[in-house]
């Protein structure tokens, strides 16, 4: 039987006060969920009170207020609880982090550098009691040239950074470092085993150290 991967939820009550409304049923969908918040007005069900006691009290549950208001206090405790967190869980484990806030794409970026998977989640605006993922539409490369540099790049990066051992790391890892240029990760993945560099296999990754050297140097 497959081992049901570990994945924790990271909200900023701040910046998404109503996600507030989807805590129970995060509850059922995530092994852990934490909320920081430095002042709130949100309000939950009484009936909710119990269920959520026996959360808090078997440590699914945090609800963190943070000890100094201001501005951005919520996400440095997101930060705080998302390293402390990567430190205790499996390596496997999945963070999502529920925020429109968009630094906050900096824990993502630093958990994805660590190996690990994790994604910034927003709430749409036309329908804020839902918990709708962000994402940026992907542009494919569009010319074997524009291909080959993102090849190279991403070759030389490699090099500098710890290698993804899973094949969504490297995805993640791939979005990370080209996230201003938008481009197809997949894409750049499928080019990468394409070329030798990588080989995939019931998604571990294994690299050609020959290969990397060849496509890093040629930059």
């Amino acid at each position: 039987m497959t081992e049901q991967i570990t994945r924790v939820l990271l909200i900023d009550l701040e910046n998404c006060p109503s996600q507030i409304h989807q805590l129970m049923s995060d509850l059922q969908q995530y092994s852990q969920v934490v909320v920081c918040y430095a002042q709130s007005g949100a309000k939950i069900p009484i009936d909710w009170i119990m269920p959520l006691t026996v959360t808090i009290n078997d440590n699914k549950l945090k609800l963190v207020k943070m000890p100094i208001v201001g501005k951005n206090s919520a996400d440095f405790g997101i930060t705080f609880w998302a390293g402390v967190l990567m430190a205790q869980l499996p390596p496997e484990t999945h963070f999502d982090i529920v925020s429109n806030d968009t630094d906050l794409d900096y824990v993502v970026s630093l958990l994805i550098s660590q190996q690990r998977s994790a994604e910034r989640v927003g709430i749409k605006k036309e329908n804020p009691s839902a918990l709708t993922e962000i994402k940026t539409t992907a542009t494919k490369i569009p010319s074997s040239e524009t291909q080959d540099h993102y090849l190279r790049v991403y070759c030389l990066h490699l090099l500098n950074h710890s290698k993804p051992a899973k094949k969504e790391t490297l995805l993640n890892s791939v979005r990370a470092k080209f996230k201003a240029d938008n481009i197809d990760a997949t894409l750049l993945v499928e080019t990468l085993v394409k070329q030798g560099v990588i080989t995939i296999n019931e998604n571990k990754i294994a690299y050609n150290q020959q290969k990397l050297n060849q496509f890093a140097n040629s930059i």
